[in-house]
């Protein structure tokens, strides 16, 4: 009898352990569960501030080259300018308005060293030029101080012929060692806002240009109003002088909306670039969200409750089952820990029930793996950067057979995953990825290819990838592009090696391929097919186009020594042009050779054409 009622007091004893362990547990899940929610905000933010900053390096990229463009187009017409040169003048101001400036540009405009203007672009010439004066603007001002040429970008300006705002890009002259006046490209702030629109358009977001004292340039939205303020001077960018980027948070005075902000400072201009994603719309999903999953957490914890009681009958039986369950949880988790491979595990339901270290690695996910057991599937994919998203997808049928997939990312990761459903009799107990990565073998297998299509020595493509480049694009040639294939060969190669050895021979085949790999367009193709021979492949050229290229690279090579510790070797090169179009690949390969040879033949060192038409050559 006594025995019994211990036995009883123990039971309660252990069923008043289990509730306060229960309600232990509760609230710290509870805790847990809050604070999840807000490492998902924290976490939402800084994947903001991490997009933000890598669209705004992206931005800041692309404006320093269009302003590295705008430097280049305005030195020159200030070359020419200098030396009266008023046809080419012209010409490079409608070249600008038909490139870089692509419609934006408002007037050029050129001025004497008292600020008088000279010449504008706006004004015809049977026409006065107006009589106006720049000299109190702050570019003159700042130009005119400057004792040599110099480059200067203003604060937008309303423009004196065309009234509307306008950003000047201006570039000092200098004659015989003194000022001499200013050349001034402006170009609408408007339009240049609207560059910016076309990438972020939506009025959450904002894209800004700014002079590195505050001054806006370009706005993608609000424009008139941000050009009649400058930025505020707490902001992190007019701070902080040293450093080249950054992020915060604020809220903007111009239209009161808060946003994260990432802004980059333009390398060798006096300007900063800064994108502001809005925050609400960053972080309203995941408030969302976690409000969600606040509901069904509430309503799991009151079921939960109800049953409390239904638990507690069963806790004897339900203590044995935990231990072998305890158990065999253990030697699955050793398992997973010892495998190779990233392992993730969902029931029939779509909640994942085991995860391990591996997987976590492999998908540069910031987080513990037992943080991920318990949740669902989708929420699992929430967690995911978008292009690991797609690498999980659910089956259509539970039962369907395993598979596998092979699938890489832009940091150059390769994986190999897995899918193996997990069956009992005809019912589905849900399945298991396995995820190996297989960088390494895709890494061999690319430097297999590599070594399979790249002459060792330049690494240049070899005759039999260049063949199979000129088969495909012979198929795809036409009449008005006909494109071109180039002949090339060293002349007198062999007295090089003569007299200087092998070795040295080598390096000039090396020297050699780099010039004519830095004189190449985009899309031309080079190979080295023999020792001392080279082709190339002009694909979508006109015949001139092919030989002026042919020329350049001509006089590059024999301007170009190859040096080394005790000579300075200079060679030249004969080259062979014939064009693509209507012709197969051995044809052209024999017409660009006989052109080659009349190169050969006609003294070397120069281009020779082969007319495929009639087999007869010009050079």
């Amino acid at each position: 009898m006594l025995t019994k009622i211990h036995q009883r007091i123990g039971h309660w004893k252990s069923l008043g352990l289990a509730w306060l362990l229960f309600l232990a547990i509760f609230i710290i899940y509870w805790l847990r569960f809050i604070a999840s929610h807000q490492n998902h905000l924290d976490e939402a933010e800084l994947q903001a501030k991490l997009r933000a900053s890598q669209a705004a390096h992206a931005l800041s990229t692309q404006v320093h080259s269009q302003l590295l463009s705008i430097h280049f187009v305005v030195g020159h017409l200030v070359e020419h300018w200098i030396n009266h040169d008023e046809k080419t003048f012209q010409k490079l101001i409608d070249l600008a308005q038909d490139g870089i400036f692509k419609g934006t540009l408002d007037v050029i405009a050129v001025t004497d060293a008292e600020g008088h203007l000279l010449f504008d672009n706006q004004t015809q010439q049977d026409q006065p030029l107006p009589q106006l004066s720049v000299a109190k603007r702050d570019y003159f001002q700042a130009l005119a101080q400057e004792q040599k040429p110099s480059f200067f970008i203003s604060a937008p300006v309303q423009n004196i012929l065309t009234k509307r705002w306008t950003v000047q890009f201006s570039h000092s002259m200098f004659k015989d060692g003194r000022f001499s006046g200013v050349i001034i490209a402006s170009v609408s702030a408007e339009h240049l806002s609207d560059a910016f629109k076309l990438v972020f358009p939506s009025h959450d977001d904002t894209v800004f240009l700014v002079l590195n004292d505050g001054h806006y340039l370009a706005r993608t939205h609000a424009l008139s109003a941000a050009l009649k303020q400058k930025v505020l001077i707490e902001r992190k960018f007019l701070q902080h002088k040293d450093k080249s980027s950054g992020t915060y948070t604020a809220v903007s005075p111009i239209d009161n909306a808060e946003r994260i902000y990432a802004w980059h400072r333009i390398p060798d201009f006096n300007v900063t670039l800064g994108l502001g994603l809005s925050k609400e719309n960053v972080l309203t999903p995941v408030k969302r969200a976690n409000q969600e999953s606040l509901a069904q957490n509430l309503l799991g914890a009151i079921l939960l409750f109800l049953a409390a009681l239904w638990i507690t009958r069963l806790v004897c039986i339900q203590t044995r089952q935990n231990q072998s369950l305890l158990q065999t949880k253990v030697r699955v988790d050793t398992l997973l820990k010892r495998a190779p491979s990233g392992v993730l595990l969902i029931d029939e339901n779509n909640i994942i029930v085991r995860a391990n270290t591996q997987l976590c690695s492999l998908l540069n996910l910031d987080t513990d793996p037992q943080s991920l057991i318990g949740i669902h599937h989708e929420e699992f994919i929430s967690m995911l950067t978008q292009e690991h998203i797609t690498w999980f997808p659910l089956a259509s049928n539970a039962l369907i057979h395993s598979h596998f997939n092979e699938v890489s990312d832009s940091t150059g990761l390769s994986l190999k995953i897995d899918w193996v459903p997990i069956q009992y009799h005809q019912s589905s107990l849900g399945g298991a990825w396995f995820v190996q990565d297989i960088s390494e073998n895709k890494q061999k297998e690319q430097e297999l290819l590599t070594l399979a299509t790249t002459d060792a020595l330049t690494g240049l493509h070899n005759r039999r990838s260049f063949l199979d480049i000129l088969q495909h694009e012979l198929k795809h040639t036409q009449l008005s592009l006909p494109g071109a294939l180039l002949s090339l060969d060293i002349d007198h190669f062999k007295h090089v090696n003569d007299t200087y050895g092998h070795p040295v021979g080598d390096l000039v085949i090396q020297n050699v391929a780099q010039v004519i790999r830095d004189t190449l367009r985009q899309g031309d193709i080079s190979a080295r097919v023999g020792g001392e021979e080279f082709a190339i492949l002009i694909p979508k050229a006109t015949l001139q186009q092919a030989l002026q290229l042919a020329e350049r690279i001509r006089e590059r090579i024999s301007a170009t020594p190859t040096i080394t510790d005790t000579n300075t070797i200079y060679v030249t090169i004969s080259i062979g042009a014939a064009l693509l179009y209507g012709h197969d690949e051995k044809s052209v390969q024999e017409h660009a050779d006989q052109a080659l040879y009349q190169a050969k033949n006609s003294g070397r060192n120069r281009v020779c054409y082969m007319e495929l038409a009639d087999s007869e050559s010009t050079e």
